[in-house]
C-alpha cells in the first residue's frame, strides 16, 4: 500500500500570488508532497484565518511561507511544522519603508480574482497591530545570509525559535531556485525532515 502524501500550503510573500514563480517550482518538483497554494492579501486578519480555516479544512501538514507569508505562518494558530523564509517581523514598520505604500501598483503575478492592482495605506499597516506570532516546537526560520529587503533578522529569528533556525547563503530575500533545489536545496533539506 502506498503511503499518502503529506500535504503542505506555501503561502506568498508581498505583491505576490499563489502562481509566483517560487510556488510553481515547488508543485512541479516536490512530488513527494501535495502542495497547496492561494492568495493572500496585505490585510493580516482575513489572511491568517484564511489559513487556518484551510489548514483545519483540508488537513493541511505543513505550512510555509515567504516574507509577509511567512509573517503569516508564523502568527497563525495552527500546531503543525511551520517554515517561515525571511519572514517580515514587523510588516506596519518593514512594509512601511516601501516607497509605493498609498501608491496603487500591480502584483507581480497574476492574481485568481483577477484583480492585478491594489492600494496598500499606511492606515491599512496599522491591523498588523496587536497580532501576536504562534511559535511552537514545530516551527522552524530560514533565513538569508544577506537579506537586502529586510535587512539582518538573524538574531530576532534565533531569539524566536533557538536552533530551529537556519541560515542560508542560498538565497537573498527572494527565493532562488538553489534554495528549492533537490536535494542540496536549504528549503528542500528541512521540509524533507517533516516528510
Amino acid at each position: 500500500m502506498m503511503a499518502t502524501k503529506k500535504k503542505l500550503l506555501y503561502i506568498h510573500g508581498f505583491r505576490s500570488s499563489a502562481k509566483s514563480t517560487t510556488i510553481l517550482n515547488i508543485k512541479a518538483n516536490y512530488h513527494e508532497v501535495e502542495v497547496h497554494a492561494f492568495d493572500v492579501t496585505h490585510h493580516p486578519a482575513e489572511s491568517i484565518k484564511k489559513i487556518e480555516d484551510y489548514v483545519a479544512e483540508h488537513n493541511i501538514d505543513i505550512l510555509a511561507g515567504t516574507s509577509l507569508g511567512g509573517y503569516y505562518t508564523l502568527c497563525a494558530q495552527v500546531d503543525i511544522p511551520k517554515i517561515a523564509v525571511n519572514p517580515v517581523l514587523d510588516p506596519e514598520k518593514s512594509l512601511g519603508a516601501h516607497p509605493e505604500i498609498g501608491e496603487e501598483v500591480e502584483y507581480f503575478n497574476e492574481r485568481e480574482d483577477g484583480v492585478q492592482t491594489f492600494i496598500c495605506t499606511l492606515s491599512d499597516l496599522c491591523e498588523f497591530r496587536g497580532i501576536e506570532k504562534h511559535i511552537t516546537p514545530v516551527t522552524h526560520i530560514i533565513g538569508s545570509t544577506h537579506d537586502e529587503m529586510l535587512g539582518d533578522l538573524r538574531e530576532q529569528y534565533r531569539e524566536l525559535v533557538g536552533d530551529r533556525f537556519i541560515e542560508s547563503s542560498q538565497l537573498g530575500h527572494r527565493i532562488t531556485p538553489e534554495f528549492t533545489a533537490i536535494p542540496t536545496g536549504d528549503f528542500y533539506k528541512v521540509l524533507s525532515q517533516m516528510l
